[in-house]
């Protein structure tokens, strides 16, 4: 786990290949029957060759490309007090995330996949989103607002490391800072009958976490939290429960530590069977992560409320979201 500081500095377009396909219309119909012909002859004679010489230099097949050697990336916005934020990759263009983290709000990239970030060192900075909204740009768009970064640090990825950036603190008093968690997720199998879990804490205080069984929500503590104690700021190890039976599920209830205090809950979801392709008709389906899905990996983020009067979407409490870290494997 490492901390990166924030620090605050003052801030491609892509054309498509348009091919005109033209009309042999502007030829006369009045050509006699034997010009007709030779016409027919010569279209047919210049489509053999172009034909002949395509087969030397089909540019129109599959081709087959390696990608970079790459690690994984995700960003979190856990700042409370400020509006959608931006996280970019600024000095490489290919093979790191362009779209997937932009416009993030509060509690926001919990939804998003790792996405594939090419070996190396790069520069990262966050910028105020252009979806916040001011006085004189009320659809958003404000030059002075989304030329404004917020932290600005570089990174070493590894080739299949995966790393999670969480942006956290206070952004009023220039706080703000990344969390960076190694995301070293077990190797579960779809016969090993277990799923991945584990917490990171972004809240001010300790904190517990508990499994609860059922198929719907559990709105209380109960049984022995799996997770105790947890740190502000810290990230526990992978656990690997027994999945849930077929028509149950678990709830992740935090509370604080040492307490019954309920901090906040959410159902994992159930998660979806592999289909497999059908002959002559559909193609096989992936299966989907869930507490009844073996090989399936979570974490649970752990967020503090919003600041009242900021920018950033009203949350009066403390929260729970979960990632998915790996969809299970096929069978």
């Amino acid at each position: 786990m490492a901390v990166a500081t924030g620090r605050s500095h003052p801030r491609i377009q892509v054309t498509g290949d348009i091919r005109k396909v033209s009309e042999y219309s502007k030829y006369s119909n009045t050509f006699d029957s034997e010009s007709v012909m030779n016409l027919h002859r010569y279209f047919l004679l210049s489509a053999t060759i172009g034909a002949l010489a395509a087969c030397g230099s089909d540019s129109s097949g599959p081709v087959f490309k390696t990608p970079a050697a790459a690690g994984l990336v995700r960003f979190i916005n856990a700042v409370p007090d400020t509006g959608f934020q931006d996280f970019r990759f600024t000095d490489v263009v290919d093979d790191v995330p362009n779209v997937e983290f932009v416009n993030l709000p509060f509690r926001g990239g919990t939804n998003v996949a790792f996405q594939r970030a090419v070996v190396g060192t790069h520069h990262i900075r966050v910028f105020m989103g252009s979806s916040n909204t001011t006085v004189g740009a009320p659809n958003g768009f404000d030059p002075v607002v989304v030329s404004t970064v917020m932290a600005d640090t570089s990174f070493t990825f590894t080739q299949d490391v995966a790393q999670t950036f969480v942006f956290y603190g206070p952004a009023r008093s220039g706080a703000q800072k990344f969390l960076i968690t190694t995301d070293a997720r077990p190797a579960l199998t779809a016969a090993s009958a277990t799923f991945g879990f584990r917490t990171t804490n972004v809240t001010a205080g300790p904190v517990d976490v508990y499994l609860v069984p059922g198929a719907t929500a559990a709105t209380a503590a109960s049984g022995t939290p799996v997770i105790t104690g947890l740190a502000s700021l810290a990230t526990s190890a992978y656990l690997t429960p027994a999945v849930a039976a077929a028509t149950s599920g678990y709830t992740v209830v935090v509370t604080d530590a040492g307490t019954t205090t309920v901090v906040a809950t959410i159902l994992i979801p159930p998660g979806a069977d592999f289909v497999a392709a059908v002959p002559g008709g559909a193609g096989a389906l992936d299966p989907l992560a869930g507490s009844r899905e073996s090989g399936s990996i979570f974490t649970a983020y752990v967020f503090p409320p919003s600041v009242a009067g900021s920018k950033a979407p009203v949350f009066a409490n403390r929260g729970v979201s979960l990632t998915i870290d790996k969809n299970p494997p096929r069978p």
